[in-house]
């Protein structure tokens, strides 16, 4: 499928900030804080949360706390908080005083469900994970100035001409990254700086197909009672709005639909996909977006979801079946055992037959919108 668009879903912006000491910078902790941090940068309006970080040079530690600052400006779809969903941890912390150079080794770990530093999962962010200076180094205790030193480049991301080192990988849950060199020049004359840092990156959506009904059956015809269940696997918010969703028969790949509307689905959350938010004629199924995409074939079909990457898609979770006799009963959805298992083949021992006590609207079998009644921890 090959979409002739520019890039529509930017990357996303993790947001912590760090105070150091230039006598060490330690492992990041949660080491109680020991002084207020100077006020830092604006955050951007699409970045969700905010981490105000200190640092005591004596004990040699940092510790980041969630920012209370930004209440009322929640308008963003990723949260970045350090050992939340993001952890930067340095050592080799040394400064030679000949060449005036503080140095650290910084490593990058996820902690979110989601895979970062790639759309998908499997496809590498270009630009890998940008650690970029908001604002800073500046010096708070001594004399002199500090500067970055040794940075993999200056781009514009808040403001212009900020320095940022970048971690080429992908990262799963709980990966961490390898460790880069900083380097930062200041006189010995500095005792201790501060700076803020932002960490931007493409981050993974975890959308699950979890639930299909192919054939609606009864007097729920198919032009108004197929649905579709997406449920978010993942760690953050995902809206839905620009994703593709498409759907294929045996003659081949059918029209698709790009998904206009904002369509938020949290953590956890579930939504649903269908003909029509009629109850009466969709058989009293919650529909939360409505498609224009061809019926379901009852015999061999297939349906996906897709990510605009560039000028092509990317597929964030697809299933497809073949036999009616199991994957197109009447009234009867089709239902994903757990969110982690695969789920590929519809027709096949991960995927269950609504319960015959899982009943909505006027008699067809199914969850929507609900934990699955074929559910297997």
């Amino acid at each position: 499928m090959h979409l002739p668009t520019a890039r529509a879903l930017g990357p996303a912006l993790l947001f912590v900030s760090m105070a150091a000491g230039a006598a060490a910078l330690a492992a990041c902790s949660d080491t109680p804080p020991t002084a207020a941090v100077p006020a830092g940068p604006s955050l951007p309006a699409h970045a969700l949360q905010a981490f105000d970080c200190t640092a005591s040079a004596a004990a040699r530690t940092v510790s980041c706390t969630p920012s209370t600052t930004l209440a009322g400006r929640a308008r963003g779809v990723v949260i970045g908080g350090q050992n939340v969903n993001m952890k930067l941890t340095s050592s080799n912390v040394s400064y030679d005083a000949g060449s005036e150079i503080f140095q650290f080794d910084l490593t990058v770990q996820n902690l979110m469900n989601e895979a970062i530093g790639t759309p998908d999962g499997t496809v590498p962010d270009p630009d890998g994970i940008q650690v970029f200076f908001a604002s800073g180094p500046t010096v708070t205790v001594g004399t002199g100035s500090a500067s970055v030193a040794n940075a993999d480049g200056l781009g514009t991301f808040t403001n212009s001409n900020q320095p940022f080192f970048a971690y080429h990988q992908i990262l799963a849950k709980d990966a961490v990254s390898a460790a880069k060199t900083w380097q930062l020049q200041m006189p010995e004359t500095v005792s201790s700086f501060t700076f803020t840092l932002f960490v931007e990156t493409d981050v993974q959506y975890l959308l699950v197909i979890n639930e299909m009904l192919v054939n609606p059956g009864g007097t729920i015809s198919d032009a108004s009672g197929e649905w579709i269940e997406v449920y978010n696997a993942g760690t953050r918010p995902v809206n839905m709005q620009n994703l593709v969703i498409a759907d294929s028969a045996a003659a081949g790949r059918r029209a698709y639909d790009v998904i206009a509307a904002s369509l938020v689905v949290q953590p956890g959350g579930y939504a649903t996909l269908g003909r029509t938010t009629n109850t009466t004629s969709n058989g009293g199924v919650p529909i939360d977006y409505v498609y224009t995409m061809s019926g379901f074939p009852n015999s061999l079909g297939a349906f996906k979801i897709a990510r605009v990457y560039g000028t092509d898609t990317l597929t964030i979770d697809r299933t497809q079946y073949a036999s009616a006799a199991v994957s197109a009963q009447n009234g009867i959805s089709r239902e994903l055992k757990n969110p982690a298992l695969d789920n590929a083949d519809m027709d096949g021992s991960n995927w269950g037959d609504a319960s015959v006590t899982a009943v909505y609207g006027p008699g067809g079998r199914g969850t929507p919108k609900a934990q699955n009644s074929v559910f297997t921890p």
